[in-house]
């Protein structure tokens, strides 16, 4: 299993920052908070539909990080 990597961004599509998950070079999720909204994720396909498999603690330490950070970037 690979670590995972994650980044804070501002995509044009977007009102607000989000907070995308990465493993290596595909991205598996994406957390938003838009206004008026609460906290989103949209979870992606892995490659050739096969499914993701992560730590379980690693990845639920991930989403908890992606929350606060999106709490301090309003």
């Amino acid at each position: 299993m690979s670590k995972l990597k994650s980044m804070v961004t501002s995509p044009p599509d977007r009102q607000g920052v989000v907070f995308e998950i990465w493993n290596e070079n595909r991205q598996v999720a994406e957390i938003s908070k838009e206004p008026d909204r609460d906290y989103e994720i949209e979870i992606y396909p892995a490659a050739n539909n096969d499914a993701w498999c992560f730590n379980l603690h690693e990845l639920k330490a991930m989403l908890e990080d992606g929350v606060r950070k999106l709490a301090c970037n309003p």
